[in-house]
């Protein structure tokens, strides 16, 4: 029996979800959750009277002063249990908006045409509804339910998760211990993966987050008499060198043979198999190399910087996101080859867990495949590398098995909105999201 057929025997129709859901991000897109500070309290009230009204305990922590988190679970209703529970996971925190930049306010939803603009209204609150949503819908249904089912909002990701889901994993694992984690990570889309062709992206492993600080040192002076010590002249001509040669796939010999020690086909590999040829884009371009931006520059005397000051100082920061198989060692040692000055020097700033790939032989990742092809017959359907850090690769670590997921058709313009100064999601996605997660957790928790 699909989705819609259940909601309409319950009164609960099509329209009446997408109000439900159209009312629901209205008013978490509103809760302001820039981080920093990323205060989550206020969106923790918010998700807590919800479940709340539907019978549904739910258990607060604070891993820092304003870092809430949410935890609420659907307890079995079979004795034993098959195994252990399904984590839908999202993060409540958003990145900072620059109301100038927008064309309406980041934190007064606007609808329109269908979609609805606001800071985190795609990372990732438009997600988080679709999961509350099926998470409400199971109990409303009395599903049975053939193991727990665990619904956790959390803070900090956007600045590493040290005080989220990393918290909560050091401090509070015991009560989440699942065997499955849905997140955010993949999606489908009609363009963005492959020209004319319906697409959907389970990631099952992500790229390793190596930031870096470069600093190179001088001699202050005058800014009328050049010097060959001017530290802005060497950081330039470095990132130039850098940022000449054409990507990780012209690595060192040793690199090289640590990519190749697995016989294994990679994520990539599969998904080239399965997709075809890739559309030409910023994110499929990124999901097949190691990639470097340069994000930041830091130099000058003064506030604002003399024009006719010399520096003793210039500094850089570099976002660099690893394919899996390179060690934060090896890539730097690769940095420093290619920067070509051994005077500048490398500061590690933030590195994430190695790489862990899940695997896509497991009921969940069936049964989310198969809501998605009854949906869009045709689809293609496949395990993904994103280009971006989750909070899944922390259980990853952990042996639970992470999918991040979507389940919404998203073109490219939505999903390069992502921290953007004009974010957006479609409200049908949301919607149909909802409907697509509570198609799989239902079948999946019917699996003894």
């Amino acid at each position: 029996m699909s989705f819609v057929s259940v909601v309409v025997n319950q009164q609960w129709t099509r329209a009446q979800s997408l109000d439900e859901v159209t009312r629901l991000l209205q008013q978490y897109v509103a809760i302001d959750t820039a981080n920093p500070p990323g205060d989550t309290t206020k969106a923790a009230d918010f998700l807590a009277s919800i479940l709340e009204r539907e019978g549904i305990p739910v258990t607060r922590y604070e891993s820092a002063p304003g870092k809430a988190i949410l935890y609420a679970r659907l307890k079995a209703t079979v004795t034993p249990a098959s195994g252990k529970a399904i984590l839908l996971l999202h993060h409540m925190d958003v990145v900072p908006a620059d109301r100038a930049q927008w064309k309406t306010d980041p934190f007064i939803p606007t609808i329109q045409g269908g979609d609805l603009w606001g800071r985190g209204s795609m990372d990732m609150k438009g997600q988080a509804v679709a999961q509350l949503v099926a998470f409400l819908m199971l109990k409303r249904q009395n599903v049975p339910r053939t193991r727990d089912v665990i619904l956790m909002a959390e803070p900090d990701e956007e600045v590493g998760g040290t005080l989220g889901a990393r918290w909560m994993i050091a401090n509070h694992y015991a009560e989440l211990d699942p065997e499955y984690v849905i997140d955010e990570g993949g999606f489908g889309s009609t363009d963005l993966f492959a020209p004319n062709k319906t697409v959907y992206g389970i990631s099952v492993a992500e790229k390793k987050i190596v930031w870096l600080k470069l600093r190179a040192e001088g001699v202050a002076g005058h800014g009328s008499q050049p010097t060959d010590t001017n530290p802005n002249d060497r950081l330039v001509r470095a990132l130039a060198r850098l940022l000449a040669e054409p990507g990780s796939r012209n690595l060192t010999e040793p690199v090289a043979r640590s990519l190749q020690a697995s016989d294994q086909p990679s994520v990539i590999d599969i998904m080239k198999a399965r997709v075809g040829a890739f559309a030409q884009n910023k994110f499929t371009n990124a999901i097949q190399k190691s990639t470097i931006s340069v994000t930041w520059f830091r130099s000058g005397v003064g506030d604002p910087p003399k024009i006719n000051v010399i520096p003793s100082i210039a500094e850089a920061g570099l976002d660099c996101r690893v394919l899996p198989g390179t060690t934060k060692d090896q890539w730097i040692a690769e940095i420093a080859r290619r920067l070509g000055d051994p005077a500048i020097k490398i500061e590690l700033i933030n590195e994430s867990d190695d790489p862990v790939v899940t695997s896509q032989d497991s009921p969940l990742y069936n049964n989310i495949a198969a809501a998605i092809t009854r949906a869009h017959p045709g689809a293609i359907v496949t395990p993904m590398l994103i280009p971006y850090g989750t909070d899944s690769n922390a259980f990853r670590a952990r042996g639970v098995k992470s999918y991040g997921i979507f389940p919404a058709l998203l073109p490219a313009d939505v999903v390069s909105s992502m921290h953007s100064d004009g974010e957006h999601i479609s409200l049908a996605s949301v919607r149909e999201g909802a409907q697509l997660f509570f198609e799989a957790l239902r079948d999946t928790l019917a699996v003894r």
